[in-house]
């Protein structure tokens, strides 16, 4: 076995470990992450649906291979007292939004540069996604039904919503245009997946296809789409939802691993990724039908567009660059966290961020951790 396979097998080996001996301690439900699952101050420092402005924000620089060459990864932030970040969105102006917090303490922050501004919200449950649209308004949802509403102007407001005991993704089209994924708990750990829609009326509860046993339980972790009549959800074993303007349809992926986020391509169709000893990223045909695309060597839930490159991130602080032509993948030589990564964000000048953190209630509040990929 090569010296560098053998390095990267140790170091996946020790972070497992870590993870193994924190595992003794008690754990909070932390959703779709394969390994596990703020406060109101300012101690941490101070798009189009997609919400990540594709369209509408900033204009995005040079992501061909030889700029990304220059490019490395980096620590920028490690034990945000804020908590663990969950998810990260462009607002119209191209700064970074994240979301994420304590479990029992939902946070909202800006980036600017190495600086997190903590936003005032109401005090609520853990926030998980968020979406940003072309006319600059924001949708984060979070656990216990929890949806907040940014203005253009900054102000956030919360939203009541009729289900979502757990929400995981959100997607934002227009205020009267928006949806938001997760499951009710109508028993503990007994799920039944639940997509709510927001139009002039407010949030409803969207009619969902009869799904196959194994599915009929699944919690849907994340939702993107091209257009309103273009919307693709994922979720647990496998489960692929697709809205055509007119009603949802499951979609056959072949797997029955979670599928934990999905994301448009810039050219149709979409990319999942998920899987939970082992990784898995999916691709769907703008004109349907499923296919692997490459298998890391540990889950993954975290991923975005660079060009003709995905970047992808997961458990242990995993991250690897997949060509999207044939799955071929570059692993980040070393270990920069032993923290789970939950999402990837493309920055507007083609560099990126990496955020997740520590999942564990024990022996500290949960931290977050943020990686940059930048000059």
């Amino acid at each position: 076995m090569e010296v560098h396979a053998c390095y990267r097998l140790v170091c996946v080996a020790a972070a497992a470990t870590v993870v193994l001996l924190a595992s003794c301690s008690e754990r909070v439900d932390a959703g779709p992450a394969d390994a596990g699952a703020g406060s109101g101050d300012s101690s941490d420092g101070g798009d189009d649906g997609g919400g990540r402005g594709d369209d509408g924000g900033a204009v995005l620089s040079d992501c061909s291979p030889a700029a990304r060459a220059k490019r490395s990864w980096s620590v920028l932030k490690e034990g945000t007292a804020s908590g663990v970040w969950m998810a990260g969105t462009l607002l119209a102006d191209g700064t970074p939004l994240l979301v994420g917090g304590q479990a029992t303490l939902g946070a909202i922050a800006t980036l600017t540069g190495a600086e997190l501004k903590v936003a005032t919200i109401a005090d609520g449950p853990l926030l998980t996604w968020g979406s940003v649209a072309a006319d600059g308004t924001a949708l984060v949802v979070g656990n216990g039904r929890r949806a907040l509403w940014r203005s253009a102007e900054g102000v956030w407001t919360e939203e009541k919503l009729p289900g979502g005991d757990k929400l995981w993704g959100c997607l934002q089209f227009s205020k009267d245009d928006a949806w938001a994924v997760g499951a009710d708990e109508p028993q503990k750990d007994q799920y039944e997946p639940v997509v709510l829609r927001r139009s002039a009326s407010g949030w409803a509860k969207a009619t969902l296809p009869m799904l196959t046993k194994a599915r009929a339980q699944a919690q849907v972790f994340k939702i993107d789409g091209h257009g309103p009549n273009d919307v693709l959800a994922v979720g647990d074993t496998g489960l692929a939802l697709r809205w055509d303007g007119k009603g949802w349809t499951e979609e056959e992926t072949g797997v029955d691993a979670n599928l934990v986020t999905v994301r448009k391509l810039p050219a149709g169709g979409y990319v999942a990724v998920g899987g939970t000893a082992a990784g898995l990223v999916m691709t769907r045909k703008a004109t349907g039908g499923w296919s692997k695309l490459h298998q890391p060597m540990v889950g993954v839930s975290g991923v975005d567009v660079f060009g003709d490159q995905l970047i992808v991130a997961g458990n242990y602080g995993w991250i690897e660059h997949v060509a999207l032509a044939d799955g071929k993948a570059v692993e980040v030589d070393e270990l920069l966290t032993t923290d789970v990564l939950h999402f990837v964000l493309r920055l507007p000048d083609c560099s990126a961020l990496a955020g997740g953190g520590n999942l564990q209630v024990w022996p500290n509040p949960m931290q977050g951790t943020l990686l940059r990929f930048g000059l």
